[in-house]
């Protein structure tokens, strides 16, 4: 307990986990944090506008995040052909997978590494973008150009694997515009002048 509050195993099985830790090490860490945090409290901290907003924000993930675990908990799991299909729609993620590498080009902040990436991680459009050598992309506000294409295919384990993955992603998605589309329909959002869709 600290000042009467019983510290729980819920919740130290909440806390992130690291290797070669012990619970009491654990426990420790949750008593110092009580702490600290009563004493943020003791200064007023818990009303700072800043601290509000972060902690609604923080929140809101946290329910967002609970929401797509429901999710997951409902799919069910894809079958044989499905996977098939996924494999033969998406060749640059499996048989034709590259890692591309790029380089900024001249004129670029100095220092700017190169950047490699894995085709399996991409979309169509992204795929399509780097496809052609000679044409500039732009990552994170930099122009890179493709200087280097290694090709790295997908034994079959791995594309078993990998397609699980994307469709458990596709179908988790397709819920949740579902349930943004639901939400929309069903609210009435209003927009302050300046604020709405394509705004700048």
């Amino acid at each position: 307990q600290l000042d009467g509050t019983e510290i729980t195993r819920r919740d130290l099985a909440a806390e992130p986990q690291q290797t070669k830790i012990s619970t009491q090490m654990l426990l420790e860490r949750v008593i110092d944090r009580k702490l600290l945090v009563q004493a943020a409290r003791d200064q007023g901290l818990d009303a700072d506008p800043e601290y509000l907003a972060a902690f609604r924000r923080s929140r809101e993930e946290l329910l967002v995040a609970a929401l797509r675990r429901k999710i997951i908990r409902t799919l069910r799991k894809p079958n044989d052909v499905e996977l098939v299909q996924l494999v033969s729609n998406r060749p640059w993620a499996f048989d034709k997978r590259e890692l591309i590498r790029l380089s900024p080009v001249a004129g670029q902040a100095a220092g700017l590494p190169d950047k490699t990436i894995d085709t399996a991680q991409l979309d169509a459009a992204f795929v399509d973008l780097v496809s052609r050598d000679n044409e500039p992309v732009i990552i994170d506000g930099a122009t890179y150009r493709v200087i280097a294409r290694n090709a790295a295919p997908l034994a079959a384990s791995a594309q078993e694997r990998l397609a699980r993955a994307i469709w458990l992603e596709e179908q988790i998605n397709a819920e949740m515009v579902r349930l943004l589309n639901e939400g929309r329909s069903g609210s009435a959002v209003k927009y302050s002048q300046g604020m709405g869709p394509g705004a700048e």
